[in-house]
């Protein structure tokens, strides 16, 4: 299942997230769907600003993560 949302966490929000204060993510998806996965798949994501941008996550059958990758920007 393909899911796909966007992210504007600041450097400040994300570095606690980091510390510990989150250890997951939750988001509500382009579909109005609520989607919960590890705060650490954010990592390779990271900029000095924080995290942006819109993102497609896939899930298996039974909801795993399997993959989250950074999407174009839409153009409106």
């Amino acid at each position: 299942m393909i899911h796909r949302f966007r992210l504007d966490i600041d450097a400040a929000t994300w570095q606690n997230w980091y510390r510990g204060a989150a250890r997951r993510v939750r988001v509500r998806t382009e579909a109005g769907l609520i989607v919960e996965f590890p705060a650490e798949r954010l990592l390779p994501f990271v900029a000095h600003d924080g995290i942006h941008g819109r993102f497609e996550l896939s899930s298996d059958d039974d909801n795993r993560f399997r993959d989250l990758r950074r999407l174009p920007d839409r153009h409106a």
